[in-house]
């Protein structure tokens, strides 16, 4: 078993924005990604203003401790951010943030792949939703 780095440890053993908000309101984006089989799944929830900006995040995770670190440094990094911010967001910067192993690699994957998920959630929610540009659509 690969030990935590320093900052996944700290993610790990005190997890920031876990919860879920309501998926059936106009306001908030779910998104539940991952294999049973595997043993790692994430589920991402984003509320979002008219404006387009994230005013809160949630997470759940099921995995190991590298999973559940992602899932709240993500979180905790989406809070405050614009719909095209997230939009641009790429697990490089959990793996360099965290100090994760190449084994561990997919557990950040998994957490931008929760993302990407919630964000076309979002988009395809009947009230108009706020407008989500990237430059990596």
């Amino acid at each position: 078993m690969l030990e935590p780095s320093a900052a996944a440890r700290r993610h790990f053993e005190h997890p920031r924005h876990v919860g879920a908000l309501d998926p059936a309101a106009p306001d908030v984006a779910a998104a539940l990604v991952g294999e049973p089989a595997s043993g790692a799944i994430l589920q991402l929830h984003l509320r979002v203003d008219a404006a387009g900006l994230i005013t809160a995040a949630r997470f759940k995770a099921y995995g190991c401790a590298w999973t559940v670190a992602c899932g709240s440094l993500l979180a905790e990094w989406l809070e405050g951010r614009t719909l095209a911010e997230a939009a641009r967001f790429r697990h490089h910067l959990l793996v360099e943030t965290l100090d994760a192993p190449p084994e561990k690699l997919h557990c950040a994957v998994l957490a931008e792949t929760a993302l990407k998920a919630a964000l076309r959630a979002y988009s395809m929610k009947p009230t108009p939703p706020a407008a989500i540009q990237s430059d990596h659509s």
